[in-house]
């Protein structure tokens, strides 16, 4: 079931940055907690079902280099699409923060899910490359082969929009990607579970759409 548009956003356009800032913090308050109160057996269900979902994109299955991001604890889980990946030979991209103060981040590939395995904690506890590991292809490196990012996102909607937990780094990431590889080349696609699926998300013309939004009991 969809959530409806918080009483902030309805039948008025969100005009004032503050508004939209303020719109988006009461969502964010509101969805925590829900994703709080979910069993980790059902996410991880819903996080299969989903993963699946995305196997039988052709976007999926054309692509050669595919982004995706660490799950948190109480957040959609991403192990069976980094599986998948490796199995299927394609190219895998995953995030480091590398800068807090300007909210910046990077895509680094990794060999192997043992690869990953071995990644050391990060900022929020969130394991990332190394900074004194292995010297590694950025996504955004000529040669890269990414074509698909598998984008995180506190609630989507239907229409591709995506609110993020506010701290803008895929946003900015987004748009690094945008310039280095063209705006058509890259494709989107936010993963989610039914509880995270709301009406409408509040965005401005900052906020990218994902190409594709994929959910638990989308199609049925």
């Amino acid at each position: 079931m969809l959530l409806p548009v918080p009483r902030t956003l309805a039948g008025t356009p969100v005009s004032m940055a503050a508004d939209l800032r303020a719109a988006k913090q009461a969502l964010r308050k509101e969805l925590r907690a829900k994703l709080a109160a979910l069993d980790d057996d059902a996410i991880a269900s819903a996080s299969r079902a989903v993963a699946q979902k995305l196997f039988e994109l052709p976007e999926y299955q054309q692509s050669k280099g595919v982004a995706c991001f660490m799950s948190m604890p109480k957040e959609f889980n991403t192990r069976p699409i980094l599986e998948r990946i490796f199995q299927d030979g394609k190219r895998a991209y995953l995030p480091r923060v590398e800068s807090v103060k300007e909210h910046t981040m990077s895509m680094l590939e990794a060999s192997s899910l043992a690869d990953i395995d071995a990644f050391p904690p990060g900022r929020w506890n969130i394991p990332e490359p190394a900074r004194d590991g292995p010297v590694r292809v950025e996504a955004c490196d000529q040669g890269s082969e990414l074509d698909l990012i598998v984008v995180p996102g506190l609630a989507f909607d239907q229409k591709g929009g995506r609110l993020g937990q506010g701290a803008g780094f895929y946003d900015r990431y987004l748009a690094k990607i945008q310039e280095c590889k063209g705006a058509a080349t890259v494709k989107l696609v936010g993963v989610t579970l039914d509880e995270l699926m709301i009406a409408e998300v509040p965005r401005d013309d900052l906020d990218f759409l994902m190409h594709t939004v994929l959910w638990p009991s989308k199609g049925q």
